[in-house]
């Protein structure tokens, strides 16, 4: 396992850059399954060199606009992307998954989602509204299996250690719903690792706008929503 470095679709994210993204968002209310599996990994990475994706973290990338920087798009865009993602996934939702078993992969640990046919065509209409309004140029960020990212390693690990750590979870599996997809301004900070000399990355946010799948005709919550 290599440490973990943010890209900008298939380029290496500048420091301090901004970056307009579509994320489905996950519930994660106390107490439920899936908001307990994210505890139970974060106690099960401590003391290794990685950072944890915290409470209000959880996200499932579904795209990134990556031909500007956000600064470089504008409010009318903004709002034209808005409403186009709104049309685009009108009785897309609310979707019912599971997460897990969770993975150790090349730069962190992650959850398999499942069944993923419908997160898949909603990734799609996505990308579909993006270009509507950005054209089909504005989306270098490589569509793959849909996943949501538990950790993200900090320094070169022992992926073989990690992924028996995480298996010992139990219960390794969580249900959970998607009910709304969100248009981000994403961003990275470098937050160190407790207990350890090194510093990982971790993913913040500020809401655009907020996107309910069971009824798509009626607006999402826009607005200042900020997360970090």
């Amino acid at each position: 396992m290599k440490a973990f470095h943010p890209t900008f679709g298939r380029q290496p994210w500048p420091e301090g850059l901004r970056v307009l993204q579509v994320y489905a968002l996950p519930d994660l209310s106390a107490g439920s399954a899936l908001h307990t599996l994210f505890a139970d990994l974060r106690k099960s990475l401590a003391g290794f060199p990685v950072v944890p994706v915290p409470d209000g973290h959880a996200h499932i990338t579904l795209d990134m606009l990556t031909h500007v920087p956000a600064e470089a798009i504008g409010d009318a865009e903004r709002r034209d992307l808005a409403e186009q993602l709104r049309a685009a996934v009108a009785g897309a939702g609310p979707l019912v998954l599971q997460a897990g078993s969770p993975l150790a992969y090349r730069t962190g640990v992650r959850l398999d989602l499942h069944p993923d046919h419908q997160l898949a065509d909603l990734q799609h209409r996505a990308r579909s509204a993006i270009h509507r309004v950005s054209g089909p140029d504005s989306t270098a960020y490589p569509l793959g299996v849909l996943h949501m990212s538990a950790g993200y390693a900090a320094a070169d690990l022992d992926t073989e250690e990690v992924a028996q750590v995480v298996h010992r979870v139990r219960p390794g599996h969580a249900p959970f719903t998607v009910r709304r997809i969100e248009l981000l301004e994403v961003y990275w900070r470098r937050v160190p690792v407790d207990g350890s000399d090194v510093s990982g990355w971790r993913i913040c946010w500020d809401t655009v706008a907020a996107i309910p799948l069971d009824d798509a005709s009626t607006a999402g919550s826009d607005g200042p929503s900020v997360s970090c």
